[in-house]
């Protein structure tokens, strides 16, 4: 099976659009979304902003957080989600960030601007890749940016119901909101389980701490298994 069978815009090799096979994982977290804010009385959650004011998002946003992570079965619904489609791109034997991250940028909210950066510069293994994943349509400046092969800077534009795999050793980031949706996200980290783990370098990032075991190939699965059966003997 191709990469190219998969792959919606194939223009770079740093990013990559997929449909969701499911949506169970993004209609879960549409419900916990709303149910989390009181008296909320929208079902777009690209109008939350029409009941939640801005000193009241950062709370809200840590709150759906935490209450996401307790999502039974999250990493499954995940991989429901996104494979075979990651499989060219990472191979079978994965890693992935221990919790999942929320993201809410609000109409005109300041506070939410991520300036211009790649994820290695803060720490971050040059390894991984982000999987990012809009709850609402993003386009224009609700979006995330990114740097194209030219160099400039512009919005990508990626619907409800699809996902992206991006490099996070591009630049990337996002300005003020000035359309009148709110967009919505959820994003997390995965890695090749056999990529070399920079831990030395950064410690809260080693494997176990700030990556777990998400799914492994047949053949890892077996030598896995001779292995400790050796280790026995």
């Amino acid at each position: 099976m191709s990469l190219k069978s998969f792959i919606k815009n194939s223009d770079y090799s740093d990013r990559y659009f997929f449909k969701l096979n499911s949506k169970e994982i993004i209609s879960e977290i549409n419900n916990l979304l709303t149910e989390n804010f009181p008296n909320c009385n929208v079902e777009d959650i690209s109008e939350i902003h029409k009941i939640i004011k801005d000193d009241e998002i950062n709370d809200y946003r840590l709150n759906c957080f935490h209450e996401i992570n307790k999502i039974p079965d999250l990493k499954k619904k995940i991989f429901d989600a996104i494979t075979p489609q990651i499989f060219p791109i990472l191979g079978m034997d994965i890693a992935i960030q221990k919790n999942l991250n929320l993201s809410i940028q609000m109409p005109n909210d300041k506070f939410s601007i991520l300036d211009k950066h790649i994820d290695y510069e803060s720490g971050d293994s040059p390894f991984q890749w982000v999987l990012w994943i809009p709850l609402t349509n993003s386009f224009e400046t609700n979006s995330m940016f990114m740097t194209d092969s030219d160099g400039s800077y512009n919005p990508l534009k990626i619907q409800k119901g699809e996902f992206l795999l991006f490099d996070p050793n591009t630049y990337h980031g996002n300005i003020v909101n000035k359309t009148s949706r709110t967009r919505v996200s959820i994003n997390i980290r995965l890695k090749n389980w056999f990529a070399p783990d920079i831990g030395e370098r950064v410690p809260d990032r080693q494997h176990g701490i700030y990556y777990e075991d998400f799914c492994f190939s047949e053949s890892t699965l077996r030598a896995f298994k001779m292995v400790r059966n050796t280790i026995k003997e």
